[in-house]
Parts: C-alpha cells; structure tokens; sequence
C-alpha cells in the first residue's frame, strides 16, 4: 500500500465540549441580541443598500429647511412648526464649505424621533447613511446664536447638534443699511451717512444728521435679517392699485457684499410680506430712539 497521510482532530472529553457549545451558544446570543437591539440604528449603510431609508437628493424650495451657511437659512419656521406639533416628517439640508449638500430627515415614530443623516453626496466626507433614535428636538435661541440639537440620541453620543444659525453683528466687517419707506419714499433710515430724514406729509422733510444706531438696536436689525432669511434675492412687486401707496426701498451691505430691493406695500406675496415684516421692525426700532423722537411731528396729510 501506498504511504498516506491520515489527518484526525483530537477528541475531548464530553464534559469540556458540553460546556463550550452551551457557553459558545450564550456569547452568540448576547451578540445577536446587541446587535438588534443597540446596533442596527447605528450602523452605516450602503447608498445602494435595501434597507437604509429612501431619502430623495432633490431640493424642495417650499418644504425644506436649507442652510447654505453665509447665504442664510430658508424655511426656518417649518422646523419650529415640526417641534411644535412632534409629528410628522421634516428635512433639513446642510449645505458645506464647499456647497455639498448633506441631507437630515426627522421622523417622530411612537413617541421619538428618527434621525436620518445622508452623506452620499458630500465630496469631501465619508458617503454613508446613519440613523439613530433620539428622545427630543430642543431650540435654543441667543442673543447671537441659534441652535438645534438632538437630545436622549442612542448610543454614546446623546446629543447631536441638527443645524446652527448664528447672526453676531460684531463678527462682520461692515453692516450698514439705507431704508427709504412712506409715500413716495420721503421717510429714510441711513446708518453709512448717519442720518435720519422724515416726512412731515406738508411738503418738508426733518432731518438728523450724526446719527448712530445704538450698538443694542444694530444686533437685533441684523438678527432679524438672517432669521427671515431677507438677505437673498426676493421677487417683489412694486405695482399698486392704491392711491398714495406706501413703497419700500431697502439697500444692505455686509461686508463687501449689497442687497437692494424695492417693493410696494401691495405686494402681498411670500417675499413681499416677508420684506414688509423686516422692514416695519427695522422702523419700529428707530422710532423708538430718542433722536427720532426729537422730530417734529407730521402734521400734513395725503391726498
């Protein structure tokens, strides 16, 4: 016969191999159950894979809460709409450095919220998908920062900030507004020129001049700007089926950048409505100072 060569495992004794199957049995299970129960909402999932949610990468304007850092925020109020209601779906788009979008679902399901993060298209990151569960959506506002963030999250990280707005005025280089509002746009508020004109609805005007915007009243202008999100560009009517009409002329410059728009007080649009609120805020703030109120009163009226 041939030479060959024969291969046998070593037999143990019954009593050591019961004890570890039972105890390879019980780590199999404590993994398994770990792993269902802890570890499936964190685990990052394939673009393409089945089971991760489908989230579209298409921008809706109207619904989405858009972040594109120094352009500003859309759609804010819808986010704190969601946390007001705690149903729902709502879906935040963040915007990098580099213009990338990455893509945040918020889901309440029985009682918590579903916190999907898309990162397949950020260029610059790890394209993956991760969900995780957490108890609550907290706002918290400042005098210069906006944040919400994601509390009671599963797992070692129980706080997850979703978005951060921030609107500190002493940050900028520059910010300097022209508003010209009222009837033919007599009335103007100038922080570059420092001064104050108002309509006296008798054919003259008053004016201050060497006027400074109070530290205090510039930061919340400036906050209410980036808020309502009335630093980008806007469609705005400046027809008018009445007769006078109040019309809105505002120019802003921050840093080196401007903004101007013109608007009428008919212009009953999203935009139009929005500009209106900003400005009637920014008029209310200046009237409150006592360099206008050292005006004289108008005593004329409109025809």
């Amino acid at each position: 016969m041939s030479p060959h060569l024969s291969l046998k495992w070593p037999r143990l004794p019954k009593v050591v191999s019961r004890r570890a199957m039972r105890g390879f049995l019980m780590l199999l299970t404590v993994l398994l159950t770990l792993f269902i129960f802890t570890g499936c909402s964190l685990l990052p999932w394939n673009k393409d894979s089945a089971n991760h949610p489908k989230i579209s990468h298409k921008l809706n304007e109207q619904e989405d809460v858009i972040n594109r850092n120094s352009l500003g925020t859309e759609n804010l109020d819808k986010l704190d709409a969601f946390i007001g209601r705690k149903s729902g779906v709502q879906r935040v788009v963040q915007h990098t450095i580099e213009g990338d979008p990455i893509f945040k679902v918020l889901e309440y399901k029985e009682g918590r919220l579903q916190y999907t993060v898309d990162t397949t298209e950020d260029a610059f990151g790890t394209p993956e998908v991760r969900t995780v569960s957490c108890a609550e959506l907290e706002r918290v506002e400042t005098n210069t920062l906006l944040t919400y963030t994601l509390t009671g999250c599963d797992g070692e990280q129980a706080e997850r900030q979703l978005l951060s707005v921030e609107y500190d005025v002493a940050k900028q280089d520059r910010f300097e507004f022209v508003l010209k509002y009222g009837v033919d746009r007599k009335n103007e508020i100038n922080t570059g020129e420092q001064k104050l004109v108002k309509d006296l609805r008798n054919g003259s005007v008053a004016e201050v001049n060497n006027y400074t915007l109070p530290d205090k009243d510039r930061q919340r202008i400036y906050r209410e700007l980036v808020l309502s999100n009335d630093l980008e560009e806007k469609q705005l009517s400046t027809e008018c089926n009445r007769k006078p009409y109040v019309s809105y002329e505002l120019t802003v410059q921050i840093n080196g950048a401007e903004r101007h728009y013109v608007w009428s007080e008919c212009d009953t649009s999203t935009d139009g409505q929005s500009m209106t609120g900003v400005a009637q805020f920014i008029i209310d703030t200046v009237e409150a100072n006592e360099a206008f109120k050292q005006l004289p009163e108008a005593e004329g009226g409109y025809k």
